[in-house]
């Protein structure tokens, strides 16, 4: 009897611990599910954290910008990425090469330019845009839900 009870007692906890741990896991997992859907902004028609920004732009405005030509859109992924598709007229400035490619920018430092990249995931845009108004631009927005919120509307895509 003596041995049953120390049988009983060594299972109970590991069971217990078991069972702790594939709940952890199934949280984990729906946890990071919905931190997902939420950056990549499938919970909202807007970038709530960017909402208050002075260099956010969004939809419809963005779409507005680039129909009346207002402004130079930047794409800052890969020169591959670009040229697989992008927003038409853009011109590409990747991020990672942006030493090499800032001469492909406007000269004129008052020039209204929209960065963007793929997804509000992608922090290349935000990124670029403090670079060029660290080097004197001065109407420099981003947009942040970029290529895919782009497409997701129908918009039109330009290829090379």
């Amino acid at each position: 009897m003596h041995n049953k009870q120390k049988t009983v007692g060594n299972l109970i906890p590991s069971t217990i611990f078991k069972e702790s741990i594939i709940l952890l896991i199934w949280v984990g997992c729906g946890t990071l599910t919905l931190w997902v859907a939420d950056v990549s902004g499938l919970f909202s028609t807007s970038s709530d954290r960017q909402s208050n920004s002075t260099f956010h732009v969004d939809f419809p405005k963005v779409y507005q910008i680039w129909k009346r030509e207002d402004a130079v859109f930047v794409d800052t992924r890969s020169a591959a990425e670009f040229k697989y598709g992008h927003i038409p007229g853009a011109i590409n400035v990747p991020i990672n090469h942006i030493g090499e490619n800032l001469s492909n920018l406007p000269q004129d430092k008052n020039v209204d330019i929209v960065t963007y990249c793929v997804n509000n995931a992608c922090p290349n845009a935000y990124q670029l845009m403090n670079i060029l108004i660290t080097n004197g631009y001065q109407n420099v927005r981003f947009f942040p839900r970029g290529l895919r919120g782009w497409l997701a509307l129908g918009y039109p895509l330009e290829t090379e």
